[in-house]
């Protein structure tokens, strides 16, 4: 029983907290975004983007020009979410598109749009540098049990 004793204290617990507080602060990245850009109707424009919403703005940048098929490959996604969120994303002036017909249509980011993915950047970075200071500590063996054993929890549930 010790070891089932030191998973629900030092283990499941910390974890249900991690879990939660990634629930209720999903929208962490789009906050972040909306505090480093001093302008009012573009903070509001960030308001509404969803957390797909902001992956699309990342694949567009990396691939663009690119076709509705582009990002279906990319993201496995159908097309009738790309075309919601292409046409969203369009609408408060991140994309633009090329054709009115999305399966013709190339999609590139606009001024704005490219400047929301350079701060999703910059968060990534930040976050990076933060993750690689919490992993130094740890042996490459030491990572390999915790994600092996984080791998077997979530099969397990």
């Amino acid at each position: 029983m010790e070891k089932l004793d030191f998973y629900k204290h030092h283990i499941e617990n910390p974890l249900i907290n991690i879990i939660n507080t990634r629930a209720q602060d999903n929208n962490f990245e789009r906050q972040w975004i909306q505090l480093h850009v001093p302008n009012r109707d573009l903070q509001y424009a960030i308001s509404q983007l969803t957390t797909l919403n902001l992956r699309l703005l990342q694949q567009i940048k990396l691939s663009e020009p690119v076709t509705a098929e582009g990002l279906i490959a990319e993201l496995d996604l159908k097309m009738g979410v790309i075309t919601k969120n292409v046409n969203k994303l369009s609408r408060l002036g991140f994309v633009t598109r090329s054709h009115e017909d999305i399966k013709q249509a190339t999609f590139q980011l606009t001024k704005t749009g490219s400047k929301v993915v350079t701060i999703q950047n910059e968060l990534g970075d930040l976050l990076d540098q933060q993750h690689a200071r919490l992993v130094e500590k740890y042996s490459p063996e030491e990572l390999t049990i915790v994600a092996d054993f984080l791998k077997d929890l979530q099969e397990g549930h």
